[in-house]
């Protein structure tokens, strides 16, 4: 009656978990633990981009180029090294417009765009570096990125205590049905860090106004998760 009772058990407590493996045929039972962290980021990376239409090829990539150096100008008074800029290669399109008189697409101008990715290491200057590249000429914020940069040595931290977490479960579950534990049949680890990215009011990006108070960044959640399957001495 035990290890049917035993079998169920495991069964209902494993249905939550999709594994890439298949579950042991004999008696067995499976946790999951948990642990997570709240950290604030320290760095941030964004992409941004520059663009400019203009019949003249020449002058459209004129104040393209104008602005990126301006954007590298403005990087450089906020201490970011050379190796956290990476400015894409110039694109070119050539842009038309239908003529109902003529029913045909007729060229308009070339429209040249470049984009800019730059890593910050200082959080706090975030708002204020933002506001001066747009007021430099970027016209698009491609993506903002928040993160940590000792992410992995706190990740490593979660892992030893999910596996904790885990097997204090795994001794309690046992001890509540009368079991005794085997060895370990599984692990499987499912590590996720929360990325929070702040939301910019469009307005004020469109109009050339980047203000601080239009910016929300929140903590970082960084997580791990086992799930682990033990089995149970017959």
């Amino acid at each position: 009656m035990l290890k049917k009772l035993l079998v169920v058990t495991s069964l209902l407590l494993s249905s939550s978990f999709n594994y890439a493996y298949a579950e042991p045929t004999s008696p067995h039972l499976s946790v999951t633990g948990y642990a997570q962290q709240l950290v604030q980021p320290d760095q941030v990376v964004l992409s941004v981009a520059i663009s400019h239409s203009d019949k003249n090829i020449n002058k459209a990539k004129g104040e393209v180029d104008n602005v990126i150096a301006r954007v590298i100008k403005i990087a450089n008074t906020f201490n970011v090294s050379k190796n956290n800029i990476d400015a894409s290669q110039l694109n070119i399109y050539r842009q038309h417009e239908y003529n109902r008189g003529t029913q045909q697409q007729e060229f308009t101008t070339f429209r040249v765009t470049r984009n800019v990715e730059i890593k910050l290491t200082d959080v706090d200057k975030y708002p204020q570096f933002l506001q001066e590249l747009v007021e430099a000429g970027v016209n698009e914020i491609g993506y903002t990125q928040f993160s940590y940069s000792k992410a992995d040595e706190v990740q490593d931290k979660l892992k030893k205590l999910a596996i904790k977490d885990a097997k204090s479960e795994a001794r309690e579950l046992a001890s509540a049905f009368d079991a005794k534990l085997d060895r370990v049949y599984s692990v499987n680890f499912a590590d996720a860090p929360s990325i929070p990215t702040p939301y910019a009011r469009q307005s004020m990006i469109e109009s050339g106004r980047a203000h601080k108070q239009a910016y929300n960044v929140s903590d970082i959640v960084i997580s791990s998760e086992v799930f682990v399957t033990y089995l149970i001495k017959q």
